[in-house]
């Protein structure tokens, strides 16, 4: 609920911002959206053809599922 509150805070802080911009501002505006989504698209590619990377993961959760897990404080309390 709290997140939802900030999230509809925040945009519409943005659509007040957007609304007082000029045309130029505007075109700036989209330029740096289109780099944020092309700079999340582009590292989530880099993740998911990471095969070391996927296959790493796949081993924890089957760890997970098998139940081969510790505890983190048993892992850490003789350091």
């Amino acid at each position: 609920m709290v997140v939802r509150i900030m999230d509809n805070l925040l945009k519409n802080k943005v659509k007040e911002i957007i609304e007082n911009l000029q045309e130029e501002e505007l075109a700036e505006v989209i330029d740096f959206i289109e780099y944020l989504r092309f700079k999340e698209e582009k590292e989530e590619n880099e993740i998911l053809n990471d095969v070391e990377l996927i296959e790493s993961i796949k081993r924890g959760l089957k760890d997970i599922e098998n139940g081969d897990v510790y505890d983190f404080e048993d892992v850490f309390k003789n350091v």
